[in-house]
């Protein structure tokens, strides 16, 4: 799959949003936390996404 998002500016921070296809794929809901897994080499860089689902 291949998304396109635009970066925002919010609160002093570079924002952009999880595609609904995505998040709806991982799961994610409002609160959850993600776990974002970046290796960058001479090539661009590859990120991997991972749900952090808290426990209760």
């Amino acid at each position: 799959m291949t998304y396109e998002t635009k970066v925002g500016y919010t609160g002093g921070s570079n924002t952009t949003v999880i595609p609904s296809a995505v998040a709806n794929l991982l799961n994610l809901v409002k609160g959850d936390k993600i776990v974002w897994d970046v290796d960058v080499s001479d090539k661009g860089a590859t990120v991997t996404i991972t749900p952090k689902k808290e426990t209760e």
